[in-house]
């Protein structure tokens, strides 16, 4: 079996050289140029100024392209210093890189990532036209996604923000309007407080550990996890990412069911992506297509039904799936595969062929150059250190004693019956 990487270590940036494609380069010139306009028109009084913010454009090159908004929001306030850490504590924005600073002190250009996003802004330049909005007169509102409106609101009524409109629910979602410091208008929204999130396409559903001997694993995690295991229905009892056991002879792995928007559709993308379509099954969330992916990994695809909540992006609390690992024989294939049947797309991480896998819930990413293509959970725990002494008198064996990470402790343990997992204390 080959080495087996740390499971979240596909979620730290890595530095691998990307060659960039004629849409970046197009994306970069236009930055660039918007950002040099401010010295075009004043030459006599830019000399010696160091773009140095341009340096964050050209951290693109080590990402993947993404799709902007139709049009990147570029604010004049009236005070920019006060303004960049205005938008950082209200709304947490973070800059990208350091502004530029015009030799007259005032920042000709400032670049601030917010919600996935990014906007610009500069100071006052009343010769180029450019003035902050006055008082209660504003022709652009700027709408920002928060997951908290109300907390979005109180945090930025605490820091001088005039509200427009109190918090309200309308059109499936919680809005609020406010007018920054700066004259800025800005149409807060979110969820609705306690309503549940959609599953989405391409988000796991079901999970179920494929081992020999279902009941023999149900009394293990039972013990370790404190799962309570339903003999009858071979299922976890336990609200959230519905869990299961399957009895698979030679099997130890995890089998995932994924949700589709449409099963024929699935179904073709399977069958031309390489892989194989196996009959209808009846689980946990319903008829389930069963599928063989080209690597040999097993799996599944529903529909939900309406109203299906989202699973935790990494588990609620204790004994909930909080990542799953997919080692691949081939990175390659496995990604161009998901790509096409569940709309997965990746980003690299900094071990060598490591992958994550971009806004799926519960979190996961993929290991390529392994042995064979298993699929490897992360159960979440309070206590690491007990975790692994419960692991090894319910017979288990720990592979790796828990260590620190960048998210918290981890520990890969086997079960009873030799069926890899990982522990999280996150």
């Amino acid at each position: 079996m080959s080495e087996s990487p740390d499971p979240l270590q596909v979620l730290r940036g890595g530095d691998l050289p990307v060659a960039p494609d004629p849409a970046f380069a197009a994306r970069l010139r236009s930055r660039l140029e918007a950002a040099a306009n401010l010295f075009d028109r004043q030459p006599e009084r830019t000399r010696g100024v160091s773009m140095s913010g341009t340096d964050t454009v050209l951290a693109e090159l080590a990402a993947p392209s993404t799709p902007r908004a139709a049009a990147i929001p570029y604010l004049a306030v009236a005070d920019a210093r006060r303004a960049l850490a205005w938008y950082a504590d209200a709304f947490g924005a973070a800059a990208q890189g350091e502004p530029i600073v015009m030799p007259d002190g005032r920042i000709g250009h400032a670049e601030l990532g917010i919600a996935g996003g990014v906007f610009y802004l500069a100071d006052e330049y009343p010769e180029l036209g450019l003035k902050a909005p006055a008082v209660q007169e504003v022709s652009v509102s700027l709408m920002l996604a928060v997951p908290d409106v109300d907390a979005a609101l109180r945090r930025a009524r605490d820091l001088g923000a005039q509200v427009q409109r109190e918090p309200y629910d309308a059109h499936g979602g919680r809005n609020a309007t406010i007018v920054d410091p700066f004259g800025h208008r800005w149409m807060l929204t979110g969820p609705v407080a306690g309503a549940a999130v959609p599953i989405r396409h391409g988000d796991a559903g079901y999970v179920a550990v494929w081992t020999p001997d279902a009941q023999r694993a149900g009394a293990f995690y039972g013990y370790v996890l404190g799962w309570q295991y339903d003999p009858a229905t071979g299922t976890v009892r336990k609200p959230g990412l519905r869990i299961g056991f399957s009895s698979v002879p030679d099997e130890h792995t995890l089998f995932c069911c994924y949700a589709v928007d449409d099963l024929a559709a699935a179904r073709a993308a399977i069958t031309e992506g390489g892989g194989t379509v196996g009959g209808v099954e009846q689980f946990d969330v319903g008829a389930v297509l069963t599928a063989v992916d080209p690597q040999g990994r097993r799996f599944g695809v529903f529909v939900p039904q309406p109203g299906e909540a989202r699973p935790a992006l990494n588990g609620s609390g204790p004994g909930d799936l909080s990542y799953i690992t997919y080692e691949a024989t081939e990175s390659a294939g496995f990604r161009s595969f998901y790509g096409r049947v569940l709309s997965w797309t990746f980003e690299p991480g900094r071990i060598s062929d490591g992958w994550a896998v971009r806004d799926c819930h519960p979190m996961s990413g993929a290991a390529g150059g392994c042995d064979a293509a298993v699929t490897v959970p992360m159960w979440t725990v309070t206590d690491i250190d007990a975790a692994v002494v419960r692991v090894r008198e319910a017979g288990g064996a720990v592979i790796d004693e828990p260590t620190q990470q960048a998210y918290g402790k981890s520990a890969q343990c086997t079960d009873d019956q030799g069926t890899r997992f990982y522990l999280g204390e996150l």
